[in-house]
């Protein structure tokens, strides 16, 4: 598809991007890698007037140690992070979470900021503009129900993102900037558990930095897809382990990730969290694999991942 016009703007500071983006009144979008974005303006779910490419600003694409934690800029590539000697070593989950991004291609292209920060999906709502304006608009673009839950109120569009969930479980937190200054909040409070809006992050606001408690864990990351890449992820579980304690966390069947905790590993404590995450777990007919097949799989794949884990890890 062809994308439709706009004014490009290719920003050098922080302060550049936020002034361009106030001055144009917020009907704008911020551009890292535009694996997310680029698709959704062909398909015309978003018409920005101006796009401000962020590519160029020095610091985003930087990746270092500070004190005990690592500071990656949110412009570094899915491929490069992925490369971070710590990233394999000390964030196995994280890194198998990289590894089941799509495909090498698209690594290379794509941002960890981005990847993050994509909007959610739906077999309703990702079509084109064509399809959409014959099959009559849903919540998420505009409609009074949702398309897929008949007249439901709520959207049920899902977070379809890899490397969030695997952030959440090693603690990691997000540095935000406006022109107002700047706020850290841990990674999970990005969410909104909104479909329609799925992120809190507030208009204007720029994803400064991830930062990671660096310390060493164990983990697993395990996907369902149709095909063995490329696939967002039709459910997905992440799970990081620090001594006798874990984390997890589940993408794919709804707006926003779920996490869940375990103060002691044992088998009964990992069946509790699978049957808890089982219930919690509530997907609708919006992807290619049937609610009751996506819903099952979760606590399949949270045992899954323990398993690997107690095995040594390692895809």
């Amino acid at each position: 598809m062809i994308l439709p016009k706009f004014d490009y703007k290719k920003a050098r500071t922080i302060e550049e991007a936020l002034e361009l983006y106030n001055k144009h009144d917020g009907n704008a979008f911020y551009l890292a890698g535009g694996t997310d974005l680029v698709p959704l303006i062909k398909l015309r779910l978003l018409q920005p007037k101006v796009i401000i490419d962020l590519k160029g600003i020095d610091g985003l694409k930087d990746i270092k140690k500070i004190n005990n934690s690592l500071v990656v800029g949110p412009n570094i590539t899915l491929f490069e992070l992925k490369q971070n000697p710590f990233i394999k070593d000390y964030f196995p989950c994280l890194f198998e979470s990289l590894e089941a991004t799509s495909c090498k291609t698209l690594q290379m292209r794509g941002t960890i900021g981005g990847n993050i920060l994509q909007n959610t999906r739906c077999l309703q709502y990702n079509k084109s503009l064509e399809w959409r304006t014959a099959r009559g608009f849903c919540l998420k673009m505009g409609g009074k129900v949702c398309n897929v839950v008949p007249n439901s109120k709520s959207c049920f569009s899902n977070y379809c993102g890899d490397n969030a969930p695997s952030l959440m479980t090693i603690d990691a937190k997000a540095k935000l900037v406006s022109a107002k200054g700047e706020r850290t909040v841990r990674l999970e409070k990005l969410f909104s558990e909104d479909g329609r809006s799925p992120f809190t992050i507030k208009p204007g606001e720029i994803l400064k930095e991830i930062i990671i408690p660096l310390k060493k864990t164990k983990g697993a990351y395990e996907k369902l897809t149709v095909r063995g890449s490329i696939d967002y992820p039709l459910v997905g579980v992440a799970v990081t382990v620090k001594k006798d304690a874990a984390v997890v966390a589940v993408t794919g069947i709804g707006p926003s990730p779920h996490l869940y905790e375990i103060k002691e590993i044992n088998e009964k404590s990992i069946n509790e969290v699978a049957d808890w995450a089982y219930e919690d777990a509530r997907p609708v007919l919006n992807a290619v694999l049937t609610p009751l097949y996506r819903k099952k799989m979760v606590p399949v794949l949270i045992k899954r991942a323990f398993k690997r884990i107690g095995a040594g890890g390692g895809r």
